[in-house]
């Protein structure tokens, strides 16, 4: 068998975790924001043995991966992982840096919350400034909330829910008074989305 037909003998299978489309490239990051110390998962994807014929496409595979995970971290990250041999090395070696929820990063998130006022921003950077932790929060922190299937589960999604209204409210501008007593006097209380946008619309 000649070395051309040997190569065209192994065609990689489109369902395979290893299968590479042709848009996929090098250095792509894989966040908007470079990943930088919170909010990692976990995974993995086994080195296949170097006489299989999945070898050199695992070997593509984890080449590119390690370029789109080294692309999505901060430099001084990346840095610290640059000689990995292995994507599956790299991602463990993150998660057991980052993997577990950090103590003192929530205890910031949460400080970092309850001193959010709107100040000099406007109504759409406000309320993405305090979405921006809430959502960090929620990755880092398991919810009650979300995961029990009682009978209680609608009541406290609806307190969580009103929490978040009312600090937002509580960090509007005095401007805003009037709006506000208003939407406290609703009943029932409007979601967050909706509170939004009766600020948003009141502001223009």
């Amino acid at each position: 068998m000649t070395g051309a037909a040997s190569s065209s003998a192994y065609t990689p299978d489109p369902t395979s975790p290893l299968f590479l489309m042709s848009s996929d490239a090098p250095g792509v990051s894989l966040v908007p924001v470079p990943f930088s110390g919170s909010g990692f998962g976990d995974s993995s994807c086994p080195k296949a043995a170097a006489n299989s014929p999945d070898y050199k496409q695992w070997d593509r595979c984890n080449n590119m991966v390690i370029s789109w995970l080294t692309s999505s971290l901060s430099p001084d990250i990346a840095e610290s992982v640059q000689y990995f041999e292995t994507a599956e090395s790299i991602w463990k070696q993150l998660n057991n840096r980052y993997g577990s929820v950090n103590g003192t990063k929530v205890f910031e998130l949460k400080r970092e919350l309850a001193s959010t006022y709107q100040g000099s921003l406007d109504i759409v950077l406000y309320f993405t400034k305090l979405k921006r932790i809430w959502d960090e929060l929620g990755i880092m922190c398991s919810s009650h909330a979300n995961s029990c299937n009682c009978a209680a589960k609608e009541g406290l999604q609806k307190e969580k829910e009103e929490d978040k209204v009312h600090l937002f409210l509580m960090g509007l501008n005095e401007v805003y008074v009037g709006v506000r007593s208003n939407l406290l006097m609703m009943q029932p209380l409007p979601s967050l989305d909706n509170a939004y946008n009766i600020f948003l619309q009141d502001e223009k």
